[in-house]
């Protein structure tokens, strides 16, 4: 039997990406001095359901650190992803913690604040290997040193954040406050909107920047 009426959920993913710099040579003045020309950016591979499940695992760790007395757990998630405000939960809780004037961070030094990004560093990395300038991961992050952009030691652990640490992972969080019924009419009318993405199909699309000019970006599943 067809269902008559259907649940619709809203939900946003967020997905961390990678900068790339452009086929000049590597403008190593610029990057020393803090700048870094940006020409695209690549976002990390995921899966809809693996997202998921990191954003659920990331929120209930949160509530249970909080529930327990860590109120700046808070303000670590949302550092780890500004993405998780659209969460009902955590606006409330955030509102009703600046309402009494509670302090938001344990003291010492902000959590991931560094002079060069580790995704900058990622990025680096991918450039390098791509060019053909390295042949390996550590080699990229020897070069940045011989280059005096980064010393190893720091590149490396910057890099490598990129691969532990929460604020790297793909979330999707879902908003069930905002879910609704609809009819199976109202649902069929939205199809001729939605536009499959198929492996091996990619969706490219192009827009105006003010700054930047006409940019392409393309959805791609493998």
């Amino acid at each position: 039997m067809t269902p008559r009426t259907y649940e619709m959920m809203p939900y946003r993913m967020a997905l961390p990406a990678i900068p790339r710099l452009g086929d000049n040579p590597l403008p190593v003045d610029q990057i020393r001095m803090g700048g870094f020309p940006i020409a695209g950016v690549r976002t990390l591979q995921c899966t809809a359901e693996g997202a998921e499940r990191e954003a659920e695992e990331m929120l209930e760790a949160c509530r249970t650190r909080v529930n327990t007395g860590e109120r700046w757990a808070l303000m670590e998630l949302l550092d780890a992803n500004p993405a998780f405000i659209a969460d009902g939960w955590v606006r409330r809780t955030l509102g009703q913690l600046v309402e009494h004037r509670v302090p938001l961070r344990r003291r010492g030094r902000v959590r991931g604040k560094y002079y060069f990004h580790p995704l900058i560093v990622l990025g680096l990395v991918e450039y390098l290997l791509a060019k053909g300038e390295v042949k390996s991961i550590d080699r990229a992050l020897h070069h940045l040193e011989d280059l005096r952009i980064l010393s190893h030691g720091a590149a490396k652990e910057l890099y490598y954040r990129t691969r532990r640490e929460d604020r790297f992972k793909p979330i999707l969080p879902k908003f069930p406050e905002l879910a609704r019924r609809v009819s199976a009419e109202e649902l069929a009318a939205l199809f001729p909107q939605v536009e499959m993405l198929q492996p091996g199909h990619p969706i490219v699309r192009r827009f105006q920047d003010t700054e930047r000019g006409e940019l392409e970006l393309t959805f791609q599943a493998l």
